[in-house]
């Protein structure tokens, strides 16, 4: 008959509880109950809104002024992105549309903008995009979201704002398009606003 050794090295918990190998047990404890935490945590609802525009992740704007031309991009439509140039000299607002499907431009869209913007012989110009989410149907504008562009003459202050009236479907179908951008607003950033206007 083995006798009982009660020393504690005969013990693997004890030897497991000894003085060296507590902290290591602590220290995997309290990482796998953060690691948990964390994963119970990313499964709640945080409250906060999720938006479904754009769809695919991050989608970023960009513009550029130079003395003759002024570029930028946004997106029209809910896929597709737009290349806005304008010619500073003849004051052609151009919008090229890529179909990200077929790879190649297949849209256009223009205005005029000297035709608004009435400046002198010294007028430049500065241009951005922004997103706008017009009520109604599927198509530009008047229906979903899409690019609008600003274009400010900076001689005078005067601004107008253009909607690109994209169709969704014939990008669908990869039929080529074309139409003038469609004037959605226009102002004066050196207007000089009345106070009981604003009440």
């Amino acid at each position: 008959m083995v006798p009982f050794d009660s020393s504690p090295n005969c013990c693997r918990f004890a030897r497991l509880l000894s003085s060296r190998s507590l902290p290591l047990c602590g220290s995997l404890f309290v990482g796998a109950m953060v690691f948990a935490t964390g994963l119970w945590l990313g499964k709640q609802d945080s409250g906060i809104p999720q938006s479904p525009w754009p769809p695919n992740g991050l989608n970023a704007v960009a513009s550029a002024t130079s003395e003759s031309f002024s570029i930028a991009t946004g997106n029209v439509g809910r896929f597709a992105e737009g290349f806005f140039m304008l010619d500073h000299d003849t004051g052609l607002l151009q919008c090229h549309v890529l179909y990200p499907r077929a790879g190649r431009f297949g849209a256009v869209f223009f205005a005029n903008v000297k035709e608004v913007l009435q400046g002198g012989r010294d007028s430049g110009y500065i241009m951005v995009t922004g997103d706008a989410d017009f009520p109604g149907g599927a198509n530009q504008p008047g229906g979903g979201p899409g690019s609008v562009v600003y274009v400010m003459d900076t001689s005078t202050g005067a601004f107008v704002c253009y909607a690109v009236p994209f169709d969704r479907s014939a990008e669908a179908a990869q039929r080529p398009q074309s139409n003038a951008l469609v004037i959605v607003g226009r102002g004066d950033a050196r207007q000089v606003l009345e106070r009981d206007s604003l009440r």
